[in-house]
């Protein structure tokens, strides 16, 4: 519901703390897209391993935080990594089967709870059943489970996602879930049984999760009795040739969904009681919309940059007053954001270019140093204004008033250099936070750590640093069938 090694418009660089590995290690977590490490999502375009998203970046400059807190505003519930609205029905389900288990059940492994054993025997189940590789994209975990059915080794905590409480999919959809109430307080909500009822009733499974007699009925015993026998063994509790897999395919598979199971989940979606799903949804699937959208996909397809500006210039036109405003602060805020940007990726290009020590003085001559050194004070109090209706002031100064300072490039650029070494060390886990992307001499100059070399500076432009959600709607929308 992430999500590239090779450089795109952020910085390429070391992974950071375990979320970045589960990041690499499962490609299969977003939509097997790739994304920068520092910028944003480039969504639906290939199979390359994510390092890192907007949501789990590296962030050098500190500017994830409110990009973050606006996104949640704008499409509450609503992450980068969500791509298939069905995984709200396997939640659904899962809580219904995880229902027969009291609250404080753990599995033998001594961390894994009922909903994480659910999670292996489905994703275990998509991984064997389901023949199309196209119908697998998508699936979190499917990498770590591939190789486990591959090695003949049942998939337990060892051998799926470091951190499936992030990256599996009850981890990337729970916040949606949560928010549309399909699941209140870790049980099934008002809108979990309504979607758990459409979904038998168009299974064919009558009595799943109910007292009805049906075919439903048997496979729910069938799947509680294999989650007690993973629980006690810390492991998926059946071999290959359970019919249960197949079951997962025919019923959960993420790729395929009923017509009533998708209009019920877009009712859920469309019934916007907080945010802007519905307004967002609206016009992304008008005409307008989807030209704006398409455009923003070619521009990607071709330069490696997702950037919503053009989709928010024209949405703002149309929207009403407190989305208009939200979305006029998104862009006033990315433009902060691309000018810190692409002065520091200008700097670490020069760096790279030279590999060894790089003064001051050869940083100041770049061309969006000099750019931001002479426009973010400007930008600095007009961003912090725009952000004001949205509680963010206090903290945008607190992170970026020392930029503020009208100076000379050359001294400005010192600025730049010691925020990003208090951005890294602000950082967890430790005290003492991350180290800086570069090394600072005895005589100011700087020589640029190996893992984040590149080959190009910033690009200078108006792109968003950051994403805002499109991607996951449009994703949303096709399977769906609101196109």
């Amino acid at each position: 519901m992430d999500n590239s090694t090779p450089e795109r418009t952020g910085i390429t660089g070391q992974i950071e703390g375990q979320k970045n590995v589960d990041y690499l290690e499962s490609k299969d977590l977003l939509w097997s897209d790739p994304m920068t490490e520092m910028a944003m999502l480039t969504p639906l375009l290939s199979e390359e391993d994510p390092v890192a998203s907007s949501e789990g970046s590296l962030d050098p400059l500190g500017l994830y935080q409110i990009a973050d807190s606006l996104g949640v505003r704008l499409v509450p519930g609503v992450r980068e990594r969500q791509q298939h609205p069905r995984f709200l029905t396997a939640t659904a389900v899962s809580l219904a089967v995880c229902a027969s288990f009291d609250e404080d059940t753990i599995a033998k492994d001594g961390v894994s709870e009922p909903w994480q054993v659910f999670e292996w025997y489905l994703v275990e189940g998509l991984v064997r059943a389901v023949k199309e590789t196209r119908r697998l994209r998508g699936l979190p975990g499917r990498d770590k489970t591939t190789r486990a059915v591959r090695d003949g080794v049942p998939l337990s905590a060892k051998r799926y996602l470091k951190t499936p409480t992030v990256f599996g999919f009850h981890g990337v959809y729970r916040l949606l879930s949560r928010t549309l109430r399909i699941e209140v307080a870790d049980r099934l909500g008002d809108a979990g049984y309504e979607l758990l009822d459409v979904w038998r009733s168009e299974q064919g499974l009558r009595g799943f999760y109910e007292s009805a007699e049906g075919d439903g009925q048997q496979w729910y015993r069938s799947l509680v009795a294999a989650m007690k026998d993973g629980i006690d063994q810390g492991t998926v509790g059946r071999s290959g040739g359970w019919n249960g897999w197949q079951f997962m395919a025919d019923h959960l598979c993420h790729a395929d969904m009923g017509r009533k199971e998708a209009r019920t989940i877009a009712g859920f979606l469309l019934s916007d009681q907080a945010g802007n799903r519905k307004a967002l949804l609206d016009f992304l699937v008008s005409p307008d919309g989807q030209k704006i959208r398409n455009a923003i996909q070619e521009r990607n397809d071709c330069e490696r940059i997702w950037s919503e500006r053009e989709f928010h210039a024209a949405m703002v036109k149309k929207a009403d007053g407190s989305l208009g405003a939200l979305l006029s602060t998104i862009m006033t805020y990315e433009t902060f954001a691309r000018t810190l940007q692409d002065a520091f990726d200008d700097c670490l290009c020069e760096m790279s270019l030279r590999r060894g020590k790089t003064s001051m003085s050869a940083l100041a001559k770049q061309k969006n140093v000099v750019r931001a050194a002479k426009t973010i004070p400007d930008l600095l109090t007009r961003t912090a204004e725009a952000l004001t209706p949205f509680g963010e002031t206090v903290r945008f100064q607190n992170l970026f008033d020392a930029l503020a300072e009208r100076t000379t490039p050359e001294g400005w650029v010192h600025i730049l250099l010691d925020h990003h070494t208090k951005v890294q060390k602000a950082k967890p886990p430790g005290p003492g936070g991350k180290a800086p992307w570069f090394e600072r001499m005895d005589d100011g100059s700087c020589v640029i750590r190996p893992g984040y070399l590149r080959d190009k500076g910033g690009r200078g432009d108006d792109a968003y640093v950051h994403a805002y959600r499109v991607a996951p709607l449009w994703s949303f929308a096709t399977d769906l069938r609101l196109l």
